[in-house]
């Protein structure tokens, strides 16, 4: 049964209102038909079609307010129907939710092993780089050490001799040294025109290297220097016996 609401009592008010304005105009009217009883039947007839009119139209009004009551009584009464599951698929539900929640939290434990592995990989590269640059520095001031002792040596040499100064290129005493070993390697042309564009190629690219001591000191000194500089006259030496291998001049003369 439907409630009754502020707009339904609003309608039977107007009602109530209308029915004691109806009554006193009944009054009125039955008044004034007595007293022209005389009047003509048409006179009469007009006026009862006119209060005929006026409850019509009473009726309509009545009924237009109720159907908008009805209608927004019916507007505040639907509800959100209820999703109602039953004991296994609420089961199920939580079995889902279990293993979704067991898989993110297995997702995210490897993702932070993965993440801990990484850091210590760039720690221990780190670790590597930073030995190797010690490793370096070592070795050179090894090198250094010890060609400052084999200085000191040709010099304490010196002391003992008369002394005959000479100067010394380094790097062409030693590529000369090593030259006919790596053309034969390389199977290289043995000409005089070859031998001399291997080493003036192999000299353009190494450092020059002067030094000037005795004549009785050179022989240690420049053994020395080649074990110091075999790595790259040998790197040098190669390329050059490639180079003129592939590009002769001894036929441009």
């Amino acid at each position: 049964m439907a409630r009754k609401t502020n707009k339904t009592n609003h309608v039977l008010g107007l009602l109530a209102g209308k029915g004691e304005e109806v009554s006193t105009a009944e009054d009125k009217r039955q008044a004034a038909v007595n007293e022209a009883k005389s009047d003509t039947a048409a006179g009469s007839n007009v006026q009862v079609v006119a209060k005929q009119e006026e409850d019509e139209a009473i009726a309509d009004t009545v009924k237009h307010l109720l159907e908008e009551e009805l209608e927004a009584e019916d507007t505040d009464t639907v509800r959100t129907p209820e999703i109602i599951f039953d004991e296994d698929e609420e089961e199920a539900l939580r079995a889902a939710e279990a293993e979704a929640r067991e898989i993110f939290e297995e997702e995210e434990r490897r993702a932070a092993e993965e993440a801990k592995k990484a850091e210590e990989e760039a720690l221990k590269a780190a670790e590597e780089e930073k030995k190797a640059e010690e490793n370096k520095k070592a070795e050179e001031e090894a090198l250094k050490k010890a060609e400052e002792e084999a200085l000191k040596a040709a010099e304490e040499k010196e002391k003992q001799v008369e002394k005959e100064y000479v100067f010394l290129n380094v790097m062409e005493t030693l590529v000369r040294e090593r030259v006919d070993t790596y053309m034969n390697q390389f199977a290289t042309c043995q000409c005089s025109r070859c031998k001399a564009d291997i080493i003036a190629l192999a000299l353009t690219s190494l450092p020059s290297k002067y030094v000037v001591v005795s004549r009785n000191a050179a022989t240690p000194l420049m053994n020395f220097y080649s074990q110091r500089y075999a790595g790259v006259i040998t790197v040098e030496i190669t390329k050059a016996c490639t180079k003129v291998k592939e590009h002769p001049h001894h036929g441009r003369d």
